[in-house]
């Protein structure tokens, strides 16, 4: 229990999430999964490099699990956009 608080604290810090600059260009990746939706939300800075502003992973709930894989993207993209 202590190596996951240990790696969820280190992924939430601030040496590997940067702050939104709405000058900055955006990307959005999302992934769906065997019942899981994911997502990360990249920003480029201006040394050429794609940094994490936000990311996400859930498991989705029984209703939701039959839903067509181009659906459960679009959850995946509405969940880590309403963050």
């Amino acid at each position: 229990m202590e190596a996951f608080k240990e790696i969820k604290d280190w992924l939430i810090s601030s040496l590997i999430l940067y702050h939104y600059d709405p000058d900055l260009k955006l990307i959005l990746e999302t992934d769906a999964f065997n019942g899981v939706i994911a997502g990360i939300l990249l920003q480029l800075y201006l040394d050429g490099e794609w940094y994490p502003i936000t990311f996400f992973s859930k498991i989705i709930d029984l209703a939701k699990y039959n839903y067509e894989v181009h659906d459960k993207e679009m959850l995946a993209i509405i969940q880590l956009l309403s963050q």
